[in-house]
């Protein structure tokens, strides 16, 4: 059987590609020519989602004053208070949970790891001007489950 594969290896080695005919050289610079211009693929405009939502997250970071974090409930003013932004939804969606297996923890004990990831959406809303505020961010959370084999 590797004979036989060696075989068909040298031979597929020793193939040549046919030489393309002149006449398809020039049909296909023909058909170039005479090929209307397109606009850029949407694919090409990817880039523009990678500077657009950083810049899009450092504009709400900078609008939301750093260090300033009012309580659960307590509304969030924005611009010196101008702004008043309430939370009026919070949703946490389960996005990949993996099961890592068993591990030993450092008393000895067996134990379950868990590894989940969540994307948190928190909107924030002022009645007054209909203005609204979505923060969504990823979180990665692992838990250790103790396992008792009776």
């Amino acid at each position: 059987m590797d004979d036989e594969l060696k075989a068909l290896e040298t031979e597929l080695r020793s193939l040549r590609p046919a030489p393309v005919p002149d006449r398809l050289w020039r049909r296909v610079a023909a058909a170039l020519d005479e090929a209307p211009a397109r606009p850029a693929p949407i694919a090409d405009l990817r880039w523009l989602w990678s500077v657009a939502l950083p810049a899009a997250a450092a504009a709400a970071l900078m609008i939301w004053q750093p260090g300033v974090r009012p309580p659960a409930g307590e509304p969030l003013a924005l611009g010196g208070g101008a702004a008043t932004l309430r939370p009026v939804a919070a949703e946490n969606v389960l996005v990949r949970a993996r099961d890592e297996g068993f591990v030993t923890l450092d008393d000895g004990t067996t134990a379950r790891r868990e590894r989940l990831v969540f994307l948190d959406t928190i909107t924030w809303s002022n009645p007054r001007t209909n203005v609204s505020l979505t923060w969504t961010v990823p979180r990665e959370e692992v838990r250790v489950v103790p396992v008792s084999f009776q």
